[in-house]
């Protein structure tokens, strides 16, 4: 291989990586939009049922 194809082998996987990074980092946000999301609800939920007691 030449240089010049190693040089593109590289970038392009580090490329990739910066997507998966990027991938990874927005499935990490969501989860923790959801998480909080998940919490407010039940929060609500336990309010509901304590005022109807």
């Amino acid at each position: 291989m030449d240089e010049q194809r190693i040089r593109e082998i590289i970038r392009e996987e580090l490329i990739a990586h910066d997507e998966r990074i990027k991938a990874e980092t927005v499935t990490i946000r969501v989860n923790d939009q959801m998480k909080g999301t998940m919490l407010e609800i039940l929060k609500n939920m336990n309010r509901g049922v304590t005022g109807e007691s």
